[in-house]
């Protein structure tokens, strides 16, 4: 897990993903980064605020970076903002904060979470 954050950096990150027209974090993301700043369990990863160093291996890139690589599949999205990958699927959130997980490939959605924690739960798993 990297270090938690402030309340000026969930701001500041929040801009950012508005300027880039994707849904701003939900209140379980800013509680989570308060927490902790992203968080790396094997092949599986929840995007910080900041980029996470894993010492040789590449860099596991923040929450505004991938998601400004993956802009040219915004259509695909629909404002949903990445926020967590594992080896099979992507999770993103909505502009209501409701998480999907999402194919790997198409990036279609196929399944619709209720509850927020479960979405980083099933990331993590």
């Amino acid at each position: 897990m990297a270090p938690g954050c402030d309340m000026k950096k969930s701001l500041l990150l929040n801009q950012t993903l508005q300027n880039m027209r994707t849904a701003i974090l939900p209140k379980f993301m800013i509680e989570l980064y308060k927490q902790c700043g992203g968080i790396n369990l094997g092949n599986a990863y929840i995007f910080g605020p900041d980029p996470v160093e894993r010492g040789k291996n590449y860099p596991i890139p923040s929450i505004t970076d991938i998601n400004r690589d993956i802009a040219k599949f915004q259509n695909m999205l629909k404002q949903k903002t990445v926020f967590g990958r594992n080896d099979l699927f992507w999770f993103a959130f909505d502009p209501f904060g409701i998480c999907y997980m999402l194919d790997n490939i198409t990036l279609n959605p196929l399944r619709k979470y209720d509850d927020p924690y479960r979405a980083i739960y099933d990331c993590l798993i």
